[in-house]
């Protein structure tokens, strides 16, 4: 009874401290349509997102290109990210508005600027956000690290009260520009991860050293019980390059 009221108090504290809900859309684009996508999602699509920002129906939006986009072409995986940024759950609920209104705001028909036949949906993804480091600071590529810990609770805690002043330190270092760390709230299951945290960083260099095991700082590690509540590891990491930011979260 004690370790049912301990993990529904530590799922409350969890959920208590963010706000924003985040959804993300994975997609795949063959190579020699890449350009195409990218070119069609920039300078149009973005047009019908802005005014969505503009209208208060969203927060905010990012386009990322994974980093081997081009180089891999099993279709399963992804090859670029929409992150999509709402206030709440009705601002979420109410998004299929925005994409009602994509005709009257580009101004022509959007079948002839659909990306949908050059590129498909992977997954999407719906987070809340528990804490991040503010404001948003400029920023070129991130790490996303998936997690299913054993204990969400201690990896949480840890994470808001280890490696958050940790990394509050070291922004504007070594090309380090953010944190944040969201759980997630839809799908969900045995073979999902249950946790996306980010790292952003000014330049590809500073990325790819972050993700090098040999060159993290020992003594942060030490004070660290990560093997404990999550003793597999990050269930899998990946680099993105960001393509275009609309909006504000701060």
């Amino acid at each position: 009874m004690k370790k049912i009221i301990f993990l529904t108090l530590a799922l409350f504290s969890i959920t208590a401290y963010g706000q924003n809900i985040v959804e993300i859309h994975y997609r795949h684009v063959p190579s020699e349509h890449i350009a195409e996508f990218e070119a069609k999602e920039m300078d149009h699509w973005s047009k019908v997102k802005q005014h969505a920002i503009d209208n208060g129906q969203m927060l905010a939006t990012a386009f990322f290109r994974v980093a081997d986009a081009g180089l891999v072409e099993d279709e399963s995986m992804p090859t670029h990210a929409f992150v999509l940024v709402y206030k709440d759950f009705k601002q979420l609920a109410e998004s299929n508005k925005i994409w009602a209104s994509a005709e009257a705001v580009l101004g022509m028909n959007p079948s002839y600027v659909s990306t949908n036949e050059i590129s498909s949906v992977k997954m999407i993804q719906r987070y809340k956000l528990i804490d991040e480091l503010s404001p948003l600071r400029e920023f070129k590529y991130a790490v996303w690290n998936y997690s299913k810990p054993k204990d969400m609770g201690g990896f949480v805690n840890e994470n808001l009260k280890l490696w958050k002043p940790f990394f509050e330190k070291r922004v504007g270092k070594n090309g380090f520009a953010g944190w944040g760390i969201l759980a997630r709230v839809y799908p969900q299951g045995m073979n999902e991860s249950s946790l996306l945290s980010y790292d952003h960083y000014t330049s590809l260099e500073s990325a790819m050293q972050a993700l090098s095991p040999m060159d993290f700082d020992a003594s942060i590690l030490s004070k660290s019980k990560m093997s404990e509540y999550n003793p597999d590891g990050f269930r899998y990491r990946v680099l993105l390059e960001l393509l275009q930011f609309q909006g504000s979260v701060n």
